[in-house]
């Protein structure tokens, strides 16, 4: 049975196979799902304009009754992004704590870290940087998965689980070969 209907995007006239059948073809489908997504994310655009529009101000004297900070608390605080206060969370520089997968600053840390200064802690870290890294005593991830035959998923899941330090140069991850092998044993490959 053929139902003479009319698309609901293009307005073309169409026969369908069920009354149920709302488009001429999938392409119609396609586009006028598409353009009720864009719709949809103009409105919750909009809305959150609305929402954010509190002073900086307001925001700012919510955040300095707090002592203990979340990632966007600090941005506020600085005055920069969330990116940035991972950033410095990562390379040691400003020192946090996770409760129930939530990242937490201390604001005396914070304040610790401003009053520092940010170019005093660079010139720490390149004093470490310094030290010669010799490959010969690290695997990088792919050998490991090769000479164990392991895969990365499973690599990466044992050194997290024992904590085991990795190393990043450049693309490439390493690890030291004791720690490795204490974990696995010696290879199946001589390196």
């Amino acid at each position: 049975m053929l139902v003479n209907k009319r698309c609901i995007y293009c307005g073309d006239k169409f026969q369908a196979k069920t009354t149920k059948t709302r488009y001429c073809s999938h392409s119609c489908n396609q586009k006028h799902y598409k353009h009720k997504a864009k719709k949809t994310r103009q409105v919750l655009a909009e809305n959150s304009e609305i929402t954010e529009r509190h002073p900086f101000s307001e925001r700012l004297e919510l955040v300095k009754i707090k002592e203990f900070l979340s990632v966007a608390d600090c941005a506020i605080l600085l005055n920069v992004s969330r990116s940035t206060i991972k950033r410095l969370i990562l390379s040691g520089d400003l020192l946090s704590f996770n409760i129930m997968g939530r990242v937490l600053v201390s604001r005396k840390d914070l304040d610790h870290l401003c009053r520092q200064g940010f170019n005093k802690t660079n010139d720490k870290k390149i004093a470490v940087k310094k030290k010669e890294f010799d490959e010969k005593k690290y695997y990088f991830m792919g050998e490991i998965s090769e000479f164990y035959k392991i895969s990365l998923r499973s690599v990466e899941r044992h050194l997290k689980l024992k904590g085991i330090e990795k190393i990043k140069k450049g693309r490439f991850t390493y690890v030291l070969k004791s720690d490795i092998r204490k974990l696995y044993g010696a290879p199946n490959k001589r390196s």
